[in-house]
């Protein structure tokens, strides 16, 4: 996705800008209108901030190639549903001629031409087939670009002057009805050498399409790379840089920020500390993946089986009863390899009036399930296992999911435990998760650890933060700006 910044003095002034640039597709993210404090010293203007997708931006891009300046200036003032419209169809019929729309603006120049009698055929064939290739070959430099460009020359006059020719391999018929005018045989062949030449040069402007798309994205892979070499000395860059490093941030994601921003951003930008700090957070945010719990989602009272799974003391029992608690009619089943829970938990089921189990192997849990399931209510199984009964916890996990309609997996692992070891036990289970619940979040004195763990397995969507030991209070859906907060101190 593209992200740009538009400034005017008026809001007008600033969505015409943006439907320049971007297009009809542009999405707006912010409007800001600099006054009071921020903006006492400087004249009132609006700064408005747009974003694309790539996709979009692409189709846009082909269009503004075929059209002229003031081509363009009459078509973006056209309204956005035209504007969409015309787009769209271009990008799904690459051969325009003769077709409403953007087809006549621009695309077939060499028809147009021939009709108003502004250019012969040779000639505006050369002109369109250069204009063509005239980018494609200063970045290429290949020889059968040329090759291909002498051929196309070579072959026009040939085939004009064979149309024009008398057909003398065929005798002409002694009786006729009267003499042809000798004007006619030559427009007959001037049609024809046009056709031809429109069909060679549509046949062409597929294959250079096709040729810029795969430019395209070769420059979208190669740009980043060159653009982080030249903006390394950015002042923006080199503060994010050394900030995210402070913060332990990876240094695989710390690139991959910088190649973004070098992409994105101006150079103007990039020196700008600000800047560079807000597209980074906005980036970040964005990569943490969130998502509510099952039993939030189902419609109805229809029960859920809830799995809260870990392999040690991640205080897993005393976020069991947090979320207990915001569901009615939940009763939990505790089953540890080692035996033995929190007896915090205990206390807080007396208090809350929840019904505990405690079973003694995995049978017994899916009995137990089942008998609640069978009256009505949701199930939320706190289970603590050992790492060598990893397979044994797949089989039963998969035999839960057969059994029962509504089954939710999420790890639980603690904000105090160290890096390595939470991305070991996500590892370990992610195949099996739905989601995923940190605990001890207020206890948490590395951040950029917590969010390393997150991005290193994406595809497990945060579910809950527990925020402290107080039943049902410290416990909150996870959210990105918990994580940002935490680790920008704000």
């Amino acid at each position: 996705m593209f992200v740009k910044k538009f400034e005017a003095d008026t809001i007008d002034e600033a969505l015409k800008a943006v439907k320049a640039e971007l297009g009809p597709d542009a999405i707006i993210l912010k409007t800001i209108t600099n006054k009071g404090l921020k903006g006492a010293f400087k004249k009132k203007r609006i700064e408005i901030t747009a974003a694309i997708s790539e996709k979009n931006f692409d189709k846009k891009a082909k269009v503004d190639k075929v059209l002229n300046e003031d081509q363009k200036r009459d078509f973006y003032t056209r309204g956005a549903g035209s504007m969409k419209a015309s787009i769209d169809e271009y990008a799904q019929s690459p051969s325009t001629a003769g077709v409403p729309g953007y087809g006549q603006m621009g695309l077939n120049k060499v028809v147009n031409q021939l009709a108003r009698g502004k250019a012969g055929i040779t000639e505006a064939a050369k002109n369109t087939s250069h204009a063509l290739r005239q980018g494609l070959d200063d970045f290429l430099g290949e020889e059968e670009m040329d090759t291909e460009d002498d051929a196309l020359e070579e072959i026009i006059p040939v085939r004009k002057a064979q149309a024009a020719r008398p057909q003398e391999s065929k005798p002409q018929p002694r009786v006729q009805a009267a003499p042809q005018p000798a004007p006619e045989p030559q427009a007959q062949g001037l049609s024809s050498v046009a056709r031809e030449v429109i069909n060679e040069l549509r046949q062409e402007l597929k294959t250079h399409q096709h040729r810029i798309q795969l430019l395209e994205q070769r420059l979208r892979e190669m740009g980043p790379a060159h653009a982080v070499q030249a903006s390394a000395d950015a002042k923006g860059i080199f503060q994010l840089r050394t900030t995210l490093k402070s913060l332990e941030v990876d240094e695989a994601i710390v690139m991959d920020l910088i190649r973004k921003a070098a992409y994105e951003l101006s150079k103007d930008d990039l020196e700008n500390t600000d800047v560079v700090f807000e597209f980074a957070l906005r980036e970040m945010t964005q990569s943490v993946n969130v998502a509510m719990p099952l039993f939030s989602r189902v419609e109805g009272d229809e029960p859920v089986v809830t799995i809260l799974l870990s392999e040690a003391a991640a205080g897993q029992s005393s976020m069991s009863m947090k979320i207990a608690v915001l569901k009615k009619d939940v009763e939990i089943i505790q089953y540890s390899t080692d035996g033995g829970h929190q007896g915090g938990a205990d206390f807080a089921a007396q208090v809350f009036g929840l019904k505990t189990h405690r079973a003694q192997n995995p049978a017994e849990i899916v009995q137990l399930a089942r008998k609640s399931v069978e009256a009505g209510k949701s199930v939320l199984v706190d289970l603590r296992l050992a790492s060598k009964q990893q397979d044994e916890t797949k089989k039963f996990i998969e035999s839960l999911r057969r059994g029962f309609h509504h089954v939710e997996v999420l790890i639980t692992i603690s904000a105090i435990h160290g890096e390595l070891y939470n991305r070991k036990i996500l590892s370990r289970y992610k195949e099996l998760a739905d989601g995923l619940i940190i605990s001890h979040v207020d206890l948490c004195l590395n951040f950029g650890a917590l969010y390393n763990v997150h991005r290193a397995h994406s595809k497990v969507p945060l579910k809950f933060f527990g925020t402290g030991p107080v039943v049902p209070d410290d416990v909150e859906s996870a959210t990105a700006e918990r994580i940002m907060a935490g680790l920008f101190q704000f």
